[in-house]
């Protein structure tokens, strides 16, 4: 940093209070504002103007863009890095680099033309008093005459994909976060608040604000939600939102869910400013709605007779006129009064006849559905191919998935030759694909195999042990069933022996009192007591 309080004069930039050392904006990993939709609106702001004011980091070819349209140039920079590498790029030009807090500088002539396409999250510096977006814009309007052209990005932080992009796990103190609070009060609510502030026309960026594919008046917000999808195809697209995208769209508006808002003033740039697949700007109409999004809603409702009926209505416009079909995409295609319209003209060739041309919009259409994870009303389709033979199937067009890949083999090749791409373009061919990732999964698995190996061995082992203790278990209670039996037996043994022994000199007493009573009176008798005697004891032993 830096604390020089007055302005000062370097060889090649001007300095004031708030400049910042050690980083740079240009090169952090927030990007500045760049492609050819603001592009575009960047051009129309510059020309022809007299004292041309750029408030921020802007993309380097955005610059060069701009840059001698107007009859003088101010670029106003917070960081010592990005006014020396600007200041170097134009030194033999009539641009004139300030390197400093835009709250610290005051022009010597007032500036007819601003662009502020980064917003204001990177106009101040870090150490200085924080200033809320409302400050910020009005020292803004003091720099700039009461009519200047004016063309400001506004943030949409309720964005559901800015939301998206703000999760971290953690803070962190990379360049990209010295940037305006997120949770400003003073920030623009909605492009409505956000137009009214600045006084000029608000346009929806999607799908976001830094490298926007289209800038849309709010009338035309359903047409530029479809065409962003995937256009150019490194950008991130609404596809993160498609699990709930219908849902938030019918709570929040297509308006509200943007990335960011564009606001300009004095500028006619049509209502919708778009780029072409080639990744070149273009203009394009305005339909009431997307064909591809009421479809994609009655996807994720699972209505099949709705999504039938549009199916049918896209084969009769078709039919009706190929030719003004025969170049266009499926998110290309507008509902305007409920007819189905292009968005614009095109003189690629797709298809050669109808069935053709509806073959290959039904498989794009089936890529959106599935590629972008929607679910369908059809559990059969199991895949693009399948589901693009379903789609047809609704309009009794019989085709099979070879007839989707050949279908879609050739508008592919007519679109490369024509230095376009198609709206799920292969992003890498296999020989440039990165492989990081594939060997970071093998890594995985080769980690989750090994895991397996170890529990299955455990259990293995588990198992043994657990074979081995029921064996010996078995082996324990048979010997103690046997030494069992063998008490019992002789416990039996014991008290057999003594009755027998009593009942054995019972049975001899009347035969011995037989021979020694011989005749004695009396004897007869007493023998037979003695007989009853031994019954009873013989029963006695019996029980």
């Amino acid at each position: 940093m830096n604390d020089i309080d007055t302005v000062s004069k370097s060889d090649a930039y001007e300095i004031v209070s708030g400049d910042m050392y050690d980083w740079s904006d240009l090169t952090s990993a927030d990007p500045c504002p760049r492609g050819p939709v603001l592009t575009r609106v960047a051009v129309a702001t510059a020309s022809d103007a007299a004292h041309l004011l750029v408030v921020g980091p802007h993309d380097l070819g955005l610059l060069d863009a701009v840059v001698g349209l107007a009859s003088r140039t101010t670029l106003v920079l917070r960081t010592h890095t990005d006014a020396q590498v600007v200041s170097e790029r134009y030194a033999d030009r009539s641009v004139d680099v300030v390197c400093g807090d835009l709250r610290s500088w005051t022009p010597d002539q007032p500036a007819d033309a601003v662009i502020a396409l980064d917003g204001f999250g990177r106009v101040s510096s870090i150490d200085a008093a924080p200033a809320d977006w409302h400050t910020i814009s009005v020292h803004l309007a003091r720099l700039a005459t009461r009519d200047s052209r004016l063309a400001v990005v506004v943030s949409n932080p309720g964005s559901p994909l800015e939301q998206l992009r703000a999760v971290a796990p953690e803070a962190s103190n990379e360049d990209a976060d010295w940037s305006f609070p997120i949770h400003d009060r003073a920030h623009p609510r909605s492009l409505v608040d956000a137009s009214a502030r600045l006084g000029g026309h608000g346009y929806a960026l999607w799908p976001d604000a830094a490298s926007p594919t289209l800038a849309a008046a709010p009338d035309a917000c359903s047409a530029a939600l479809a065409i962003a999808h995937g256009r150019p195809a490194e950008t991130t697209t609404l596809r993160e939102l498609q699990p709930a995208l219908a849902q938030t769209l019918d709570t929040l508006g297509v308006t509200a869910a943007a990335g960011g808002w564009l606001v300009t003033r004095g500028l006619t740039i049509g209502s919708v400013l778009g780029v072409d697949r080639s990744g070149n700007e273009t203009s394009w109409t305005a339909p009431d709605r997307s064909w591809l999004v009421e479809a994609m809603r009655d996807s994720a409702r699972r209505d099949a007779s709705g999504l039938r009926s549009r199916v049918r209505r896209l084969r009769e416009a078709v039919e009706s006129d190929p030719e003004r079909w025969r170049g266009l995409q499926v998110d290309e295609i507008g509902l305007d009064a409920d007819r189905l319209v292009p968005v614009h003209d095109s003189a690629v060739r797709l298809g050669d006849s109808a069935e053709e041309i509806l073959l290959g919009l039904l498989d794009e259409l089936a890529a959106f559905i599935c590629v972008a994870g929607w679910r369908h009303p059809w559990p059969a389709g199991c895949g693009r191919d399948e589901l693009a033979v379903l789609l047809a199937a609704t309009v009794d067009t019989v085709v099979t998935p070879a007839d989707v890949r050949r279908v879609r083999e050739r508008r592919e090749s007519a679109l490369s030759s024509n230095g376009m791409a198609p709206v799920f373009a292969r992003r890498t061919s296999p020989a440039e694909a990165d492989t990081s990732e594939l060997r970071k999964l093998m890594d995985e698995n080769e980690a989750l195999r090994g895991q397996v190996t170890w529990f299955k061995q455990q259990m293995r082992q588990r198992q043994t042990m657990t074979h081995e203790v029921r064996t010996a278990a078995r082996r324990d209670v048979a010997a103690l069933n046997s030494r069992i039996k063998d008490l019992e037996d002789q416990l039996s043994a014991q008290q057999a022996t003594s009755i027998t022994r009593a009942a054995k000199r019972a049975s001899s007493v009347p035969s011995r009192t037989r021979d020694r009573l011989g005749r004695i009176p009396g004897a007869r008798r007493a023998a037979r007591l003695l007989r009853r005697a031994l019954g009873a004891l013989r029963r006695a032993v019996r029980r």
